[in-house]
């Protein structure tokens, strides 16, 4: 099995680390293409106005070969499959991101767009996120978890999107499939500057939204479960 990493947190984030060392357990075969820097919430953009910038570089877990990319997460698996790899990867991982995609949320999220971008062309994807760097639960169930997502059958038209809960092991519940909350986490809230008669400043303020009872990705870390479900492409969703 042939396996191509991401993020959008950058080559050098702690997360793409971690998920490199439980990656090398699942597969002599793991590839690293992944941002040069920050590129949270781009989504699915690509760059098309300028040429790709890839550089091999060195990467302290021992991966066949990692490369740092000036492009987006989505144009790191573009680049990979169609460029940099001589053979197809048969699953892209991406992430582990520095903080939850869950809900409508994860249309903003590069981590989900990279996993995206792995479905429309031909390949598994699978995006793993966590809460600000935490990885307790990652170190004991990640690998688990990862060997069940991907013997299982995947739809042409789905992505598997995991989320670690921000609890202590003890705190644990399990692990619970679910689906993406109908809403985003966050209410959209801007406080406004007036500079002058001409120009304001408009600061956006995140006010939590309430987390309400049922089998949603939200419910389920909130209550200290890891949230594994499908998001559907719809683009390529069968009619």
């Amino acid at each position: 099995m042939r396996l191509l990493i991401t993020n959008d947190d950058g080559i050098d984030a702690a997360g793409i680390r971690k998920l490199a060392e439980i990656a090398v357990k699942l597969s002599s075969e793991v590839y690293i293409v992944a941002p040069s820097g920050q590129r949270s919430a781009v989504s699915h953009s690509i760059t098309v106005e300028n040429p790709l910038k890839v550089r091999r570089v060195d990467f302290p877990v021992a991966v066949r070969a990692a490369y740092s990319c000036s492009g987006m997460p989505a144009d790191c698996v573009k680049v990979a499959v169609q460029a940099i790899l001589e053979n197809k990867p048969d699953v892209v991982l991406s992430g582990i991101n520095n903080g939850h995609n869950m809900g409508y949320d994860s249309i903003y999220s590069g981590t989900v767009a990279a996993a995206r971008e792995a479905v429309y062309q031909g390949i598994r994807g699978v995006a793993i996120s966590t809460w600000q760097e935490q990885y307790a639960l990652v170190d004991r169930y990640l690998e688990g978890i990862l060997r069940d997502v991907i013997e299982r059958e995947h739809a042409s038209c789905e992505i598997w999107n995991i989320n670690f809960p921000a609890c202590r092991l003890e705190a644990y519940q399990g692990i619970r499939e679910t689906f993406p909350a109908a809403h985003p986490r966050y209410k959209d809230v801007y406080k406004v500057t007036h500079v002058s008669e001409n120009e304001s400043v408009y600061t956006l303020l995140d006010e939590e939204c309430e987390v309400t009872k049922g089998d949603t990705d939200f419910y389920a870390v909130e209550h200290g479960y890891i949230s594994v479900g499908r998001l559907e492409c719809s683009v390529l969703r069968k009619r």
